[in-house]
């Protein structure tokens, strides 16, 4: 399950930090304290998958190397209690694949820090384990050609905090829906989420490793209780939601973990239907049992492996002991000769205690996958036959059912809110309340006819005003009915020309001879009167590339339409 997290907090020289010591540390590597003398030794530190520089583009080049950005930062840093840098430690979800995870926590860092000028150094640790997380320094000074400027006061400001955090939930957000998870992530504590929910304490390093070793410990404890009282919540709350449901159903829905959201649409509903599972097989994996066992096995695989490697080393160190010492001759070979090599000792109880431990994991494995998995199916597939069958069934009918009221419901709104819209549309475009100079002109004749020019067979209107007859030919409509709430008009401009209001260009026009409140408006009228043409005229492929304005179907400029082969659309005919 993936889990928010992110923390913040400053480098201080005042509370005994070194920015070079901090960068060598989450970086794994060895750098030089030019200020103090000191050198910091971290090659051998385990779990650093990667270390990255990210720059501005205004940084110079040097920047990009460790060693020298943050020896530069304690050069620029006077004070005995000057802040350094500011840390940003995030969890990454433990369901994103490697790569995923690198880019998406750069892709946030650019987006965040380095577009605003600061210099990131994030460091991926333990990324092929439970815990993968990422460690961000980040520089507290502008930085330019010269080096390191003043402070930037305005990064400190505290609404940054929730900006960030609120960001990271977005990226991993986006991140686990490309690799297919339902999930999300929430930078909101649970208050502010309106959930009923106990928030878990934060473990720490050394609790975390004592109960991955199983050891139990106080915070540990705590966080079990919290999961168990959320749980009882959780489970509660299933009930309330499934209780719409008749008994079989809901009983099946229960056992399933099947739970339907408080505001669950169509597509929700449908999905879930497609999920039911098809055999009692695919039903068990479902149940909680069933759950609890895998994910019991996948816990005691991972730390027979995190024992196994331990035990691997402890071997490799053990046999470089007896291959140095002292007694590496025959005599060394023989078991009572090694209380001269108290180390070698210490290894071998080492390695038989990690032997020992997985031994007993391997134990529980098989005890967990060759009889208790057995026992729950076989329990599970006689409730199935008795009542689980029959109970999904009608499950799967009450699902479609609901799932068809929602979307006649969802299709009602949709219509409405287009109804809204469109009458909005008509107010603001209303005929009524053009000037004076109007010219509504009024659609007589509908068809087909060949095109002047090329011949094609086209749609035509026959447009009257007080000005007399006008013909519009071709897809110009199709222009419109892709924008189906613009207004429809024809001008006419000073030197006796109609063009679409598009077209005006540099001439602006003297009055409107053909007007319609809006596209939608005009095939009203058309089907209206002609119900024979209501087909074809809402079917795109029936109009051309091309459209003519002429007096009497005859264009102002057949020669060139003819010549051409096609009708420009950006000329302007005559009447």
């Amino acid at each position: 399950m993936a889990i928010y997290h992110l923390s913040m907090k400053i480098i201080s020289r005042n509370s005994g930090y070194s920015a070079v010591a901090s960068a060598a540390y989450r970086s794994g590597s060895l750098m030089l304290d030019e200020r103090t003398g000191l050198t910091h030794d971290y090659t051998r530190k385990s779990g650093v998958a990667e270390a990255v520089i990210l720059t501005p583009a205004t940084a110079p080049a040097w920047c990009t190397n460790r060693a020298e950005l943050w020896n530069a930062v304690e050069k620029a840093e006077r004070r005995k209690n000057s802040q350094l840098a500011r840390e940003i430690e995030l969890a990454i979800p433990r369901e994103l694949p490697q790569d995923a995870a690198r880019e998406t926590v750069l892709a946030f860092v650019r987006e965040n820090f380095v577009s605003q000028g600061m210099i990131a150094d994030v460091a991926f640790h333990h990324m092929d384990k439970t815990n993968p997380h990422a460690h961000i320094m980040l520089t507290t000074r502008a930085v330019g050609p010269a080096g390191f400027g003043g402070k930037v006061r305005d990064w400190n400001d505290r609404t940054h905090a929730e900006t960030w955090r609120a960001s990271w939930a977005d990226h991993a957000n986006r991140a686990l829906a490309n690799a297919g998870y339902q999930e999300e992530i929430d930078h909101r504590s649970y208050e502010r989420q309106g959930l009923e929910k106990t928030p878990g304490i934060h473990l720490g390093k050394s609790a975390c490793a004592m109960e991955t070793r199983g050891i139990e410990t106080e915070r540990g404890e705590q966080n079990r209780l919290i999961n168990r009282l959320n749980l009882e919540i959780q489970i509660s709350r299933i009930e309330l939601r499934n209780s719409g449901l008749t008994e079989p159903a809901r009983r099946v829905a229960d056992l399933l973990n099947i739970v339907l959201p408080d505001n669950a649409t169509s597509y929700t509903l449908r999905d879930i239907i497609e999920a039911l599972p098809k055999d009692s097989n695919a039903a068990w994996k479902l149940t909680s049992n069933a759950m609890s066992m895998m994910a019991d096995m996948q816990a005691t695989r991972r730390r027979w492996e995190e024992l196994n490697t331990e035990r691997k080393e402890a071997m490799s160190h053990a046999a470089s002991l007896k291959k140095s010492s002292p007694f590496s001759s025959g005599f060394s070979r023989i078991p009572l000769m090694q209380w001269a090599a108290p180390e070698y000792r210490s290894e071998q109880g080492k390695i038989q205690s990690l032997s020992q431990q997985m031994e007993k994991l391997r134990q529980h494995y098989r005890k967990v996958e060759k009889q208790d998995i057995p026992a729950s199916q076989t329990a599970f597939e006689k409730q199935w036959q008795q009542w689980g069958a029959s109970g999904l069934a009608a499950l799967r009918v009450q699902l479609l059912k609901r799932e068809e009221e929602l979307r006649r419901k969802e299709q009602e709104d949709t219509e409405r809110s287009r109804a809204e819209r469109r009458a909005e549309q008509l107010r603001k475009n209303d005929n009524a309340v053009m000037d004076s100079g109007v010219l509504s002109a009024v659609v007589t004749g509908y068809g087909e006819a060949p095109m002047p020019g090329n011949g094609e067979m086209t749609c035509y209107l026959l447009l009257h005003n007080r000005n007399g007859e006008y013909t519009l030919w071709g897809n110009e409509l199709e222009k419109y009915r892709t924008r189906i709430f613009e207004r429809v008009d024809l001008m006419r401009d000073r030197s006796g020309y109609i063009c679409d209001r598009s077209e005006i260009g540099q001439h602006p026009p003297l009055q409107r001879v053909y007007s319609s409140a809006t596209f939608e408006q005009l095939l009203t009228q058309v089907c209206q009167t002609w119900p024979q043409y209501t087909r074809n005229l809402r079917q795109p492929k029936t109009w051309p590339e091309s459209f003519c304005l002429g007096e009497d179907r005859q264009p102002a400029m057949p020669s060139l339409a003819a010549r051409k082969g096609i009708l420009r659309r950006d000329v302007c005919y005559r009447r």
